[in-house]
């Protein structure tokens, strides 16, 4: 109904472009459709690629972290350094099944320890280059943990804001619109019909109902 009006005006536009207070009301009118189109594509959005996104992210994250961790247990186990050699002895299948939060943790953990080990390493094939790409992947999936849950938070704020627009713009057409075509009934009475008609709200399951337009005479 709505586009149907902003058209009816749109291609009448000679007919009212003189009254400033009807351009006034017109020009709010479009200013909420436009908002509505905003607030729909937000409603439409796609959101199911973050979180193959985040499952992208995890792996790469989890496989570079295996084979970080690989190389300093074998570090470990050559320097009779139990407590490390322990502690890089992760399969892929425990840092699977970790919740989201614990995973980068432990994907943390393993990279503060080559670290700390990093000149000790230089003859397994870890290096400081590596380890900035384990943190930019680490730093990469938490971003991503988060991006799903904004996405739906968004767009329920959307369906929300959506339903006020909704009203507002059907206010703004009560209220100020339909009285401002009242004297067109007699002075341009064609135009007026055309108005009257496009105020109509189609009914999506099969009929039509007409909101309360302007009176005729």
């Amino acid at each position: 109904m709505f586009y149907v009006v902003q058209r009816t005006m749109d291609e009448n536009n000679a007919i009212w472009v003189g009254t400033a207070a009807i351009v006034a009301a017109k020009t709010a009118f479009d200013g909420k459709i436009k908002s509505l189109e905003d607030v729909l594509e937000i409603q439409l959005r796609d959101i199911r690629g973050h979180a193959k996104d985040k499952v992208n992210a995890e792996e790469a994250m989890i496989e570079l972290t295996l084979d970080v961790a690989g190389k300093v247990m074998s570090y470990a186990v050559a320097s009779n350094n139990e407590a490390l050699a322990e502690a890089m002895n992760i399969s892929p299948s425990e840092l699977r099944r970790y919740r989201d939060s614990v995973v980068a943790q432990r994907c943390q953990g393993v990279h503060d320890a080559a670290t700390a080990e990093l000149a000790s390493l230089v003859g397994y094939d870890v290096d400081a280059a590596k380890l900035t790409a384990l943190q930019a992947l680490i730093d990469g999936y938490l971003a991503q943990n988060t991006a799903p849950r904004v996405a739906l938070t968004g767009r329920k704020n959307a369906t929300a804001e959506m339903a006020l627009l909704v009203e507002d713009t059907l206010e703004l057409l009560h209220r100020r619109m339909d009285p401002l075509m009242q004297g067109y009934a007699i002075t341009e009475p064609v135009f007026f019909r055309l108005y009257t008609d496009a105020r109509i709200v189609v009914d999506l399951r099969g009929g039509s109902e007409p909101e309360p337009p302007p009176p005729t005479p």
